[in-house]
């Protein structure tokens, strides 16, 4: 048995809520493949059907970390629902890709079904008015880093890299894609193997991919500026243009 299955096993044999258990799931890079130095040991515990409490928390078994999620099912289903309004798959592919280690009820099993069909959803499609506001604010945050080059501004690398990410973001918005963290973005453009691991399509512009990639790594301000208004440019003109020059919207006031 691999030492990392054997920390598990000494962790759940002396769970203090081992009654309360319908079923485990395990997941995370120890099962989908390349584990880091600083990979944890990610496990789902699934409570029995009507239970009304949750718990996470991390413990160090054998110089692993263990990190769990005590859930009922029906909390379960609550994230898958919550990160797909939000744009992000992070439990389903937790439970499309886990391995399951005991399941009393099948209520593990049923969770890993569900995860399956919450991946084929299409997230839902920008709207007009939401589109304008966001082709405005790509404007708006290019102007804002072009001021800062122009006045020599201390902060530049700072305020640069948080606007890649922000483009980034608008950028996957109006593709209807999902909302990548930016701890992540280098492998999602760049690596096959983090498309495996975590379920993920190509990312469809591979113009603008070759671009960003290219700009993540920029140092000198000058470059940034060039670069940052190249990216921008772009993807206004992916999402049908924009010109300041007597820009308006109008919209209903919220109520």
């Amino acid at each position: 048995m691999q030492n990392w299955r054997k920390a598990l096993e000494s962790f759940l044999n002396d769970f203090q809520y081992a009654s309360d258990l319908a079923g485990a799931l395990v997941c995370g890079s120890f099962v989908t493949g390349n584990p880091s130095a600083r990979s944890d040991i990610d496990v789902h515990l699934i409570l029995k059907e009507g239970k009304e409490w949750r718990e996470r928390g991390n413990e160090f078994v054998d110089g692993y970390l263990i990190e769990y999620f005590c859930n009922p099912p029906v909390q379960i289903r609550k994230y898958f629902e919550e990160d797909h309004y939000s744009r992000t798959t992070h439990a389903a592919v937790q439970f499309t890709t886990g391995e399951i280690l005991w399941d009393k009820e099948g209520s593990v099993a049923g969770l890993k079904e569900e995860a399956g069909v919450w991946l084929k959803k299409p997230f839902t499609e920008i709207g007009d008015t939401e589109l304008e506001f966001m082709k405005y604010a790509i404007w708006d945050t290019l102007d804002n880093l072009q001021d800062m080059h122009e006045k020599e501004e201390a902060g530049m690398a700072f305020v640069y890299h948080n606007s890649l990410n922000l483009l980034f973001g608008q950028y996957c918005r109006f593709l209807s894609l999902e909302q990548i963290p930016y701890y992540q973005i280098g492998a999602y453009l760049s690596d096959k193997r983090y498309l495996k691991k975590y379920l993920k399509p190509p990312f469809p512009d591979e113009e603008f991919s070759r671009l960003f990639q290219i700009a993540m790594n920029m140092t000198e301000a000058a470059q940034m500026a060039e670069m940052y208004e190249r990216l921008s440019e772009h993807v206004l003109y992916k999402m049908g243009g924009f010109s300041i020059d007597g820009w308006q919207m109008r919209s209903p006031i919220e109520k």
